[in-house]
């Protein structure tokens, strides 16, 4: 018989990977911007089971494995099937979709892999080794988001396949590095607690504009730490 406590979070994981399920119809179906929406929704729940888990001390080995699971569809083979839709579209570089999509779903469930290797079932939340997957998916959903966003409300289009695809594969190399990643609360620690509500109503009211924004800055603040500290060990 399952605990009661252990049904909440597990439901909302279950919820992230119906989302990513939609995402990969929509991708098929040629809505791209409903599969892009879809990836943001299975976010929030990535985000929420988490928090769900921490409240109701409902840690588990299972749920830990089952959350991954949920996330290679989610932010693994959704964004890839997403890829391959959008780039199939361009006939410049058709021989390369299926690599270019494959590779990123690939790093992704070698990133969850190493994930489920070092860590535990807890409630405390540490530091990455390697960009997190949800971090990957944004890079790619975000892009698309943006770009669309320009082209619908100022008629101009920013869209390069080849921007696209150095994204794509950028994200799929820093997810299974291992350069260490901090936990987006610390990378945006500077942000007082008592702003910290106003700053969230403000990304979400200009999600399309700022989620390539916030991810950008993310994965740079990361980057530019780890290459610093690495000079030092070098110069010392």
């Amino acid at each position: 018989m399952v605990e009661r406590k252990y049904i909440a979070p597990n439901a909302i994981t279950a919820a992230n990977m119906f989302l990513g399920y939609l995402s990969i119809t929509a991708s098929i179906a040629g809505d791209f911007s409903k599969a892009i929406w879809f990836i943001i929704l299975g976010m929030v729940c990535d985000g929420l089971d988490g928090k769900t888990a921490r409240k109701l001390d409902a840690f588990s080995e299972f749920g830990k494995e089952f959350d991954s699971f949920c996330d290679a569809i989610t932010f693994g083979l959704a964004p890839a099937i997403l890829v391959y839709s959008v780039l199939n579209k361009s006939a410049n570089i058709s021989s390369f979709v299926v690599p270019i999509s494959f590779i990123y779903a690939l790093c992704g469930v070698m990133r969850l892999v190493k994930f489920n290797i070092v860590t535990t079932a807890s409630s405390e939340k540490d530091d990455f080794s390697g960009m997190p997957i949800p971090s990957g998916a944004s890079v790619v959903c975000s892009y698309l988001l943006f770009v669309e966003v320009v082209r619908n409300n100022f008629g101009m289009n920013l869209f390069s396949v080849e921007m696209f695809v150095g994204l794509t594969l950028i994200a799929a190399i820093l997810m299974v590095s291992t350069i260490p990643f901090k936990t987006p609360d610390k990378v945006f620690s500077f942000i007082p607690k008592k702003m910290m509500l106003p700053f969230i109503l403000v990304i979400l009211a200009t999600l399309k504009y700022s989620m390539f924004i916030v991810t950008c800055y993310y994965i740079l603040v990361n980057l530019i730490k780890f290459f610093t500290d690495r000079s030092k060990d070098e110069i010392e």
